[in-house]
């Protein structure tokens, strides 16, 4: 088993360095008052969102505790968005799919709503900043370009930590990525500590099950495969194993904030996937309650939400962190925002 886990690390550093250390348990998001807004969608079982509910068709529970239900309906308060965009090597050939798709995903939005685009690969680039216009955000759209390494972790901490810094109400960030990074200054622990504590939902648009076919071509990779086969079987394959784990830490921190994570098989199906998060996003329920728990400063309580109607689904927040000290690191202080030339 030694000998097993030595050959997975080195597959594991072949195709994504990472940087920073061991990665905690699951983030949470955060609320700065007692009043604690969460944020649901429900499902049915033929993946449309559920209509018509109502406070009655819901159980709360915070650290196990029952908590009463103040307010229940559907959020229509505007919502600020963070488009992250992934433009490393794996993006070069399909820069246009991309713009068409956050184009798609911008028009799905409500007039009050307001968004910004930044873009990843050897550093962080903020294209765009806080705006609703349409006409900006094709011009920003043009200049996207495709680099050479992937700063995913940095990118995540710039969008969350300074990017939705002072801002009030509905958040979101949108990621589009391949879940791989061989580039940033801080861990992944970093990246979702500061998701946690922006209060954001996040969705992750995975471009995994595309790239992983390409991986399979890399000369490193074939080696390390077959060397990986022949130590623990023909039916093993290490780099489904290795994009499975990334994408199972990619879901696991987008539902924890509320948020959902989609895998599509090719770059035509992105837009369709862009303009179904914008819609979510404008049809979602939200409900509040009073915590009756003990409260600390920074400190985390978790959220359990039952739908007593049949679904196939409930997505929600999973918990939050009262009156959080937002993360601070040196590494990515203010400013480590590349503009645009």
């Amino acid at each position: 088993m030694v000998f097993r886990a030595l050959v997975l690390l080195l597959f594991s550093a072949a195709l994504a360095p990472r940087t920073g250390p061991a990665q905690d348990p699951p983030p949470t998001f955060s609320a700065s008052v007692n009043l604690v807004k969460v944020p649901i969608s429900v499902f049915a079982v033929d993946g449309r969102m559920m209509e018509g509910l109502r406070a009655e068709d819901f159980r709360l529970w915070e650290d196990r505790a029952p908590q009463e239900i103040r307010s229940f309906g559907l959020d229509t308060y505007p919502v600020s968005v963070v488009l992250l965009v992934d433009t490393s090597p794996s993006s070069r050939n399909e820069l246009k799919r991309i713009r068409a798709a956050a184009t798609e995903f911008v028009r799905g939005l409500d007039a009050g709503d307001r968004f910004s685009v930044i873009s990843f690969d050897d550093e962080v680039t903020r294209i765009l900043d806080w705006t609703d216009s349409r006409k900006k955000l094709d011009k920003a759209l043009g200049k996207l370009r495709a680099g050479v390494r992937t700063a995913l972790y940095d990118a995540m901490y710039l969008a969350a930590a300074e990017q939705l810094k002072n801002v009030e109400g509905r958040k979101a960030i949108v990621l589009f990525t391949d879940c791989l990074d061989n580039q940033s200054r801080v861990g992944l622990e970093e990246a979702e500590r500061a998701i946690a504590k922006s209060q954001a939902s996040l969705y992750v648009v995975s471009k995994t099950a595309i790239v992983a076919n390409d991986a399979r071509r890399e000369r490193r990779v074939v080696i390390l495969n077959d060397i990986y086969r022949r130590l623990f079987g023909e039916d093993e394959d290490y780099i489904e194993e290795f994009f499975r784990k990334r994408e199972g830490a990619m879901t696991e921190l987008a539902e924890e904030t509320g948020g959902r994570s989609f895998f599509p098989t090719d770059y035509d199906q992105i837009r369709g996937i862009y303009a179904d998060v914008a819609r979510e996003m404008k049809s979602r329920y939200f409900l509040t309650y009073v915590s009756n728990q003990a409260l600390e400063p920074d400190s985390y309580h978790r959220i359990a939400v039952e739908c007593l109607r049949p679904a196939a689904r409930v997505v929600y927040r999973k918990g939050y962190y009262h009156l959080p000290r937002m993360p601070q690191n040196p590494r990515l202080s203010s400013g480590a925002f590349r503009e645009p030339e």
